[in-house]
């Protein structure tokens, strides 16, 4: 019967999505997860030719605005599609607030900047709400965004693609809602878009979350691609009706190595936020809008929700955690005999005893790079073999 539901779904929408092949596709994500790479090589290399399909040219990158965000649009070589890629958190201070900005708003209010008001909507259900610090974000670069998309339009291109890693996911997402939701006036009803978002947050409550599921992912026009050991895509902390918020939270900040705490600090902060985590969150919220008006000038958000119920808008398709080579905390064990006739190896020579080693490199597990290999490993395994690089590394540390 669900399946049935969605198929007739899907009819009644072909019309918006006639350009699209339904379906997640190993190869869209390959390329896309490519030209989200493209922010890293910039930065790190001056160049992203190295990384970016062939198929595809950028032909817009725009100003940073807001909180530092960017996005970029790609065409292919006949033409026929283009890709939006919004940039992922910077190391700007407002970048880090924006993902900070976690308090829950309507899916469907206004924003106010000086004398500029931001209408949006990005749901039907009144009961939806999504992240303050992303619709925000959205908002400096909305109008930037639709004249983009009707530039394209012009060439004859409506077939597109929205991507993003991190927070760049996060904002795909959340530009395909808004972009549903505008009239004829603003937006050609022509347009078929596709999602694709790595490694992002979420970005709405549960009511929201399941009408984008229903709206676009189960139709299959909207992807997640996480992986399981990236922290990222488990912000923010949250409770929901499935997932009770403390046991999220344990597992985020106290099960690995890295984030081991005390135990009476563990239940100390856990007992603080308890179930006024939307309280916490709102309290944090205001406290960042007070440093954005600072940096942004003055602006006016809707009311904060009392809850906090963060929800993925669809089951991720999960890609395996990328594996750094084990190194020793201090190498000179190698040489003592004694202690290696104490510590024992295995087959491989690894040694049993874990604690020998130097903390996994946890929070490389989210860099675009590692996601761009964990995918070839599993859909295109040939070319991950061939890869010199099979994990992030940064040449110059």
């Amino acid at each position: 019967m669900n399946k049935l539901l969605i198929m007739l779904f899907a009819l009644l929408c072909v019309d918006s999505y006639a350009q699209h092949s339904p379906g997640f596709d190993a190869k869209e994500a390959r390329d896309f997860i490519q030209i989200c790479n493209s922010f890293t090589y910039l930065d790190l290399h001056d160049s992203d030719d190295a990384i970016i399909p062939q198929e595809y040219t950028r032909i817009y990158t725009s100003p940073a605005v807001g909180m530092d965000n960017l996005f970029q649009v790609y065409v292919n070589q006949s033409k026929t599609k283009a890709v939006l890629n919004f940039r992922g958190s910077t190391d700007q201070k407002s970048s880090w607030l924006e993902n900070m900005y976690s308090s829950l708003v309507p899916a469907k209010d206004t924003i106010f900047k000086g004398e500029t008001a931001f209408l949006y909507k990005c749901a039907d259900d009144e009961s939806a709400a999504i992240h303050a610090g992303y619709i925000l974000g959205l908002s400096y670069c909305a109008d930037d965004v639709l004249k983009q998309i009707r530039n394209l339009n012009k060439q004859g291109i409506f077939t597109i693609y929205i991507t993003g890693h991190s927070q760049g996911g996060a904002l795909a997402q959340m530009t395909r809602a808004y972009l549903y939701f505008l009239p004829k006036s603003k937006l050609d009803p022509k347009n078929a878009f596709k999602v694709y978002a790595f490694a992002n947050p979420m970005i709405g409550n549960k009511a929201f979350a399941q009408e984008y599921q229903r709206r676009f992912a189960d139709p299959g026009y909207s992807f997640l691609i996480h992986n399981p050991e990236d922290i990222v895509p488990k912000m923010p902390v949250s409770y929901n009706d499935s997932t009770f918020w403390k046991s999220n939270l344990q597992t985020m900040l106290f099960d690995r190595e890295n984030f081991s705490f005390k135990g009476s600090v563990k239940e100390g902060l856990l007992s603080m936020m308890g179930s006024n985590v939307g309280k916490f969150n709102n309290g944090i919220s205001t406290n960042v809008q007070g440093q954005l008006v600072k940096l942004l000038g003055d602006f006016r958000m809707p009311k904060y929700r009392k809850e906090s119920n963060f929800m993925h808008t669809s089951d991720p398709i999960l890609l395996p955690p990328t594996q750094y080579p084990l190194e020793l905390k201090d190498s000179s064990i190698l040489q003592n005999d004694s202690l290696m006739r104490i510590y024992k190896r295995d087959a491989n020579g690894v040694f049993e005893e874990k604690s020998l080693y130097k903390k996994d490199k946890v929070l490389l597990q989210h860099k675009p790079y590692n996601y761009y290999t964990a995918l070839l490993k599993v859909y295109f395994l040939a070319d991950y073999d061939r890869l010199k690089d099979k994990y992030f590394v940064l040449r110059n540390e």
